[in-house]
C-alpha cells in the first residue's frame, strides 16, 4: 500500500518509533471503543480556551475523558489536570501525545501558528481532532491542511460552535425558505471595551518559550506579552480579524453564498487600545460576494450593543442573529413605527455542548461533523483577504482556485 504523504510527514517530525500509532483505521477505532465506553481525549495548548472547551467535553463525562495534557506553560498544564481524569499524562511536547495509542482525540487548542503542524501530525498518528478556529494561518497554509486531512480517515470538526447552534440553524432554515428575499447587503460587528496590554508581565511557572515560537515567522527573545497576549502579534495569529471574523463571515456566507469565500476584500484598521501589539484592535473590512456586499466591523475600545451581532438584509426582510439568538423583521421600515413588529424570533444563545456532541457523535459513527475542514478553510478565507489588504493597503482578490489571491 502506498504510504500517504501525512504518514510520511508524521514519521518524519516524531520518528519512526510511532509509525504504528498511524495505522489505526475506522475499524480500529471500533473497537479500541468497544473496549473502553469513554473517548479518550489528550489537550493540546491548555490556555484558557483550550480549558474552556475542555469544559464542554466533560459535560459528557460519561461518553469521554481527558486521560493528557500537553502545553509549554507548566501553569496551564496543571489547571488542565483538574479537569482531567486522575493519573492523566503530562508533557511539553506534543508529539508524546500522538505516540499513546489509548489517545483516541485530539483537542488542538493552540495559538493559530500551530493549529497546522499539530493538525497534521494528528491525523497521520491515526487520530480524530476537534481543533479551534481559525483553521490555518494563511490561506495557502489552509488548502495543505484540508489535502493533508482528506489524505486520511480521520474525522475533524473545526471549532466554529455556530454551525451546531440550533438558534443559527434554525435561523439558516429561514433563508432557505425565503423568508428575507434576495440578500443585498451584510454586516458582521463585534465590540468590546477591552483593558490595554500590560506592559510588563511576570512568569508564574516553567515556560519553553522556544518550543512556543515553533513555526513563528520570526524568533524573538522571551517577551512575556506575547506569550499571554499572542493574539495581539502578527507572529502568531491572523489578529482580531481572523479570531473573531471566521466565526461571523462564516455564517453571513453560509447563508447567502453557499459557504464560499468573497471574491475580493479591502479593510482599513489601527491600534487604539493594544498599544505594543502589531495587529489592528479596531477595524472596518469590505467584502464582495457575487450578489451582496458584507462588512465585518470591529472595535475594541467601546462596547456599543457588547460583543457580537450579524445584520443580514434581504429586500422583503432584515435579520438580525447575537447571543440573545435572532430576529427577523419585514420590510418596509416606516417612521413612526420602527422598528416594525418581528414576524419571527427564537430565543437562545450560542453554546459550545451541541458542536462538540456532534464532534463526540462522528468520533463513534465516522460520519462527516457539522464543520468539517472545508468550512474551517472558507471561513477564515474571507478574513486573510482583508488582512492581506490591510497589510498591502489594496483591493485583494481570491484566485479562482479559491487557495491563494492574485493582483
Amino acid at each position: 500500500m502506498a504510504e500517504n504523504p501525512g504518514r510520511r510527514r508524521f514519521i518524519g517530525n516524531a520518528g519512526a518509533s510511532v509509525a504504528g500509532a498511524s495505522l489505526l483505521t475506522a475499524h480500529s477505532y471500533g473497537r479500541v471503543l468497544g473496549a473502553n465506553d469513554r473517548i479518550q481525549m489528550a489537550i493540546i495548548g491548555s490556555g484558557g480556551r483550550g480549558r474552556s472547551v475542555m469544559g464542554s467535553f466533560n459535560k459528557f463525562a460519561s461518553d469521554c475523558e481527558f486521560i493528557a495534557v500537553c502545553d509549554v506553560y507548566e501553569p496551564n498544564i496543571n489547571e488542565a489536570l483538574k479537569l482531567s481524569r486522575s493519573g492523566a499524562a503530562t508533557t511539553m511536547d506534543y508529539r508524546r501525545l500522538l505516540e499513546n495509542r489509548d489517545v483516541v482525540g485530539i483537542l488542538n487548542a493552540t495559538p493559530d501558528h500551530w493549529h497546522a503542524d499539530v493538525l497534521l501530525d494528528a491525523v497521520a498518528a491515526g487520530k480524530d481532532v476537534y481543533t479551534e478556529k481559525p483553521f490555518s494561518y494563511s490561506i495557502e497554509q489552509g488548502a495543505k491542511m484540508v489535502k493533508g486531512v482528506r489524505a486520511t480517515k480521520q474525522i475533524v470538526q473545526v471549532g466554529m460552535q455556530r454551525r451546531s447552534s440550533e438558534a443559527v440553524r434554525a435561523a439558516k432554515r429561514l433563508v432557505d425558505e425565503g423568508v428575507l428575499g434576495e440578500i443585498v447587503l451584510a454586516r458582521a460587528q463585534w465590540y468590546w471595551n477591552r483593558k490595554p496590554m500590560p506592559q510588563k508581565l511576570s512568569l508564574a511557572g516553567k515556560l519553553d518559550w522556544e518550543r512556543f515560537q515553533g513555526p513563528a515567522k520570526s524568533r524573538v527573545a522571551l517577551d512575556e506579552r506575547r506569550f499571554f497576549h499572542w493574539r495581539n502579534f502578527r507572529d502568531y495569529n491572523g489578529g482580531h480579524v481572523t479570531d473573531q471574523g471566521t466565526h461571523l463571515m462564516d455564517v453571513i456566507q453560509w447563508f447567502g453564498n453557499d459557504g464560499k469565500p468573497p471574491v475580493s476584500a479591502v479593510c482599513q484598521g489601527a491600534i487604539y487600545v493594544h498599544k505594543g501589539g502589531d495587529v489592528p484592535d479596531t477595524f472596518s473590512a469590505v467584502y464582495e460576494y457575487p450578489s451582496f456586499i458584507a462588512t465585518w466591523t470591529l472595535c475594541y475600545g467601546n462596547s456599543f450593543e457588547d460583543s457580537w451581532k450579524i445584520f443580514i438584509q434581504g429586500k422583503k426582510a432584515t435579520m438580525v442573529l447575537d447571543d440573545d439568538g435572532y430576529r427577523v423583521y419585514p420590510e418596509v421600515w416606516k417612521r413612526p413605527e420602527i422598528p416594525p413588529a418581528l414576524t419571527h424570533e427564537y430565543k437562545g444563545g450560542i453554546p459550545t455542548e451541541p458542536h462538540v456532541r456532534n464532534f463526540l457523535d462522528c468520533v463513534r459513527s465516522r460520519k462527516e461533523p457539522n464543520a468539517p475542514v472545508e468550512v474551517g478553510h472558507r471561513a477564515v478565507t474571507g478574513p486573510h483577504l482583508a488582512n492581506l489588504a490591510l497589510h498591502s493597503q489594496r483591493r485583494v482578490v481570491l484566485a479562482e482556485d479559491g487557495n491563494s489571491t492574485r493582483a
